[in-house]
């Protein structure tokens, strides 16, 4: 028979003892923080890559949104080129309208002195006709019949030299 000695028995129920209080007070407690810590980091894991998903989706549009920006800038500067163009234009073209009514205006002025020039020319020459035929024939025409003959003479001469230089 085997001889049991208490001591020993006491000792594998010590043991059994500490076995059971580790597992409590120790293994239990450090594999629900190990556990937690895993699910932790899991859960860190899963919320940075939905973080970065969320960060390319981001960069994506505004990146978008630049280029759109950068477009509209630049149909901007078209339009307002072509409006600054449109404008220098208009200026041109209400330039030459002007040039062209001042023209006219000094057309008309001309052609207005020149009138008045013919017209003072022919008073002129009818008083000198008057005075030398009145000297060559020493008599005296009726004036209204010298003025008839002379406004005939000067326009047949209207109709032959000032005619040619125009």
């Amino acid at each position: 028979m085997v001889n049991i000695n208490t001591t020993m028995l006491w000792e594998v129920i010590n043991f059994f003892v500490l076995l059971w209080l580790l597992k409590r007070f120790l293994y239990e407690p450090m594999t629900n923080m190990l556990d937690k810590r895993k699910n932790k980091i899991e859960s860190d894991l899963e919320e940075a890559k939905r973080k970065k998903k969320e960060a390319k989706e981001l960069k994506k549009k505004y990146e978008n949104e630049l280029k759109n920006a950068r477009q509209e800038a630049q149909e901007i500067v078209e339009n307002a080129e072509e409006r600054g163009k449109e404008k220098a234009e208009e200026i041109v073209e209400n330039a030459k309208d002007e040039a062209q009514r001042i023209k006219e205006r000094n057309e008309a002025e001309i052609a207005q002195a020149k009138e008045e020039a013919l017209s003072e020319l022919r008073t002129e020459v009818s008083s000198i006709s008057l005075m030398v035929a009145s000297k060559f024939l020493k008599e005296k025409l009726d004036e209204e019949e010298h003025k008839e003959l002379i406004n005939q003479y000067i326009e047949d001469l209207d109709a032959k030299k000032l005619g040619e230089a125009k």
